[in-house]
């Protein structure tokens, strides 16, 4: 069944559908009872419904029938008899966002906060629409003072914190999400140190691209005191220490961080093997590297741990890793080739042209190194918020056989 749609009954129904007709019942409800009230003194006999009532309930038949240009069209005319109806205008806007018309739903919303006697919840939320239609239109910056404005008229309002943040961490305004984190805590009463400690690491990297690398150390120590198992911040504060040329600290942060989870071993060795060999580090670089290696290493990781004695010309060490590597995973296919390159090199071109041969028999679909373990995106690239499901923290390395 689509993810936009909803079985009722036995019966399928478009969610918009169903969102935009819960929406309007309550409005319908309140119509009904207000001509009741308007004739309840003539009463003799059962009065025909009013023209804009029946075309208003036409517009719902549409909905309910995943037929929204016919919906849009009863509800215009539903306004056209009888403008004062607010709950049409309501209904008429979230259908011209469903459709992706943001402009004329836009315009839908400015006219009820332009009308004076519509109380001020209706135009609060009217506030809030024309902020979400301004987002689905990508008008970021116009959204997110939209939104600023319905906290400032309702602070607990908690879904604004939300959309709200999730715009400040789409312009990369880390500052302000990380405070707006705050407030939804507190909101809440949920433990989001985790999520405050990632946007922490992110205000970092920020700082050290301007050379504030002292302001960056700060926000990197806040993130790991909100949370001591940020991946992220560990890794991000070893490479800011190698920066400062505080080689020591970096090598025993990383030794830390895969001596707790050696999943993310690889994480460190890939950032080595960018580094430059030094003769003043090599020795240092060197024992912790051959301490790595006694960790419970996985195939990934073992085939970085290769590249990086290789580099220092341990090719010993290296060959010992890789063939570590092939063991767990045979259908590694850059291990493998990279063994190929080094045999190349040697000389040996049997011993090359067989792992070829084997590279050529394992090869099949390319399997993605990292999943996420809430809605099942796979990707290559290590993604501290996963973009489908918006969860942080999920997306993980993929284990042996998962």
């Amino acid at each position: 069944m689509d993810v936009n749609t909803l079985n009722i009954g036995g019966m399928d129904f478009n969610v918009v559908a169903v969102l935009v007709t819960v929406t309007i019942f309550a409005g319908v409800l309140g119509y009904f009872l207000a001509r009741r009230k308007a004739h309840k003194e003539s009463l003799l006999q059962p009065a025909s419904p009013p023209k804009d009532y029946t075309v208003f309930l036409k517009g719902i038949q549409y909905i309910l029938a995943n037929d929204t240009d016919q919906a849009i069209e009863a509800f215009s005319k539903a306004v056209q008899i009888n403008s004062e109806t607010i709950e049409t205008y309501v209904a008429l806007g979230n259908l011209f966002r469903a459709k992706g018309e943001i402009d004329r739903a836009i315009r839908i919303r400015q006219s009820i906060l332009l009308r004076e006697r519509v109380d001020a919840e209706t135009k609060l939320q009217a506030l809030f629409d024309m902020a979400m239609d301004y987002k689905l239109g990508g008008l970021l910056q116009r959204a997110i003072s939209t939104f600023e404005e319905v906290i400032s008229r309702a602070p607990k309002r908690l879904d604004a914190y939300e959309e709200l943040e999730s715009l400040c961490e789409a312009t990369h305004d880390w500052q302000r999400a990380y405070e707006l984190q705050q407030e939804m805590r507190k909101l809440s009463n949920t433990n989001n140190q985790h999520i405050m400690a990632h946007l922490r690491t992110e205000q970092a990297k920020i700082e050290i691209e301007k050379g504030n690398l002292d302001s960056a150390q700060a926000h990197l120590k806040k993130a790991l005191s909100l949370d001591s198992h940020c991946v992220h911040a560990s890794l991000q504060l070893g490479e800011l220490y190698w920066l400062k040329n505080k080689k020591k600290k970096a090598l025993a942060i990383w030794k830390k961080l895969v001596h707790k989870n050696t999943k993310w071993a690889h994480l460190v060795l890939v950032r080595l093997q960018e580094k430059d060999g030094a003769a003043d580090e090599e020795t240092r670089v060197l024992d912790f590297l051959e301490h790595i290696e006694e960790e419970n290493l996985d195939a990934v990781a073992q085939m970085s741990l290769a590249r990086c004695f290789m580099q220092r010309n341990r090719k010993e060490q290296g060959l010992a890793s890789l063939k570590r590597s092939l063991e767990m995973e045979p259908d590694l296919a850059e291990a493998r080739q990279l063994l190929g390159e080094i045999l190349l090199e040697d000389g040996d071109e049997a011993e090359a042209v067989s792992e070829y041969r084997e590279l050529l028999s394992h090869l099949g679909p390319a399997r993605k190194r990292y999943r996420c373990q809430q809605c099942g995106l796979e990707t290559d690239k290590i993604l501290w918020k996963c973009p489908g499901c918006h969860d942080w923290d999920t997306v993980q390395p993929r284990k042996r056989n998962g």
